[in-house]
């Protein structure tokens, strides 16, 4: 087919729709039905569909953005129910993390099928992802200058990063409530993510009140280190509000939050004054 002149997005979406025939897996994934594999399925069967999940993986042309993140995503998922190669779930990893910013926070909860870790999903999967998606966005994530911020970027430059941001939030919100998920997890796959990219930082503190809420035995160090991974002055004023009185946080993270909300409201209402102040001038001059 290629070498008749067909184009790569074509070839990959006629593999998607034979996976989607072929593959019961899939067809599963993609209904949002998180049961897994049919355990009355014979291992000829489960055998049977391994090997044509990794062919049509290995037919997929290389070119970026040729197949679905969702396509991805759900060809993963169904590549961990049957324990396919790893070179079949490298490849899924690499090509989903590569255009990970249109993916969906559903499809990446991806149910954990191994028996190293007790996490109900494969955050070791997630943060191959991320790294993947790092590595492929060297510019946003190079570097910024120090007064350059998220807000101050020029349109479009931070865009992915921002919304793969905001998508490891929700994430890491859903996975935090997990008992078994351990805090260096939790913490290697946020730190991922550079806090200039966030305008705001409320979906970062719902995940860690989510985590906390969940791990009540976590020590003072602890809960601290995980809050030093958000910056308190992107807090909305709904989130310091509920910062302030969330009895979970360590009362030096409670003391910060109170100090930034105060140089805010001072900053306004000096604002407001010099507003005024130029208004009267204004008035006095006519």
């Amino acid at each position: 087919m290629r070498a008749r002149g067909m184009s790569p997005e074509s070839i990959a979406g006629s593999l998607a729709h034979y996976a989607k025939r072929h593959l019961s897996g899939l067809n599963r994934c993609d209904v949002g039905d998180d049961t897994a594999w049919d355990t009355t399925s014979s291992d000829d069967v489960v055998g049977e569909q391994r090997v044509l999940l990794e062919e049509i993986v290995a037919l997929l042309p290389a070119e970026k953005g040729v197949a679905t993140t969702r396509f991805l995503l759900s060809m993963l998922r169904t590549t961990t129910i049957l324990h396919a190669g790893a070179a079949c779930r490298d490849a899924l990893e690499r090509r989903a993390g590569e255009q990970l910013e249109e993916a969906a926070l559903e499809d990446l909860l991806i149910p954990n099928t191994t028996y190293s870790t007790d996490t109900l999903y494969d955050v070791d999967c997630m943060q191959r992802m991320l790294e993947q998606f790092v590595l492929s966005n060297t510019t946003a994530y190079a570097d910024p200058l120090p007064e350059i911020t998220a807000d101050e970027a020029p349109p479009g430059e931070l865009m992915p990063a921002s919304t793969v941001a905001k998508l490891v939030d929700g994430y890491l919100a859903e996975v935090g409530t997990d008992a078994n998920l351990k805090c260096s997890q939790f913490q290697q796959i946020a730190a991922l993510v550079p806090d200039y990219v966030r305008s705001l930082e409320d979906g970062l503190y719902r995940a860690i009140d989510n985590f906390i809420t969940a791990h009540p035995w976590l020590t003072e160090s602890e809960r601290e280190q995980l809050c030093w991974l958000m910056n308190c002055q992107k807090l909305s004023l709904e989130a310091c509000m509920h910062a302030a009185q969330n009895e979970r946080l360590p009362l030096r993270v409670v003391v910060q939050v109170l100090i930034f909300e105060q140089l805010r409201l001072r900053t306004t209402v000096a604002s407001w004054f010099f507003v005024g102040d130029n208004n009267n001038a204004a008035a006095a001059q006519i």
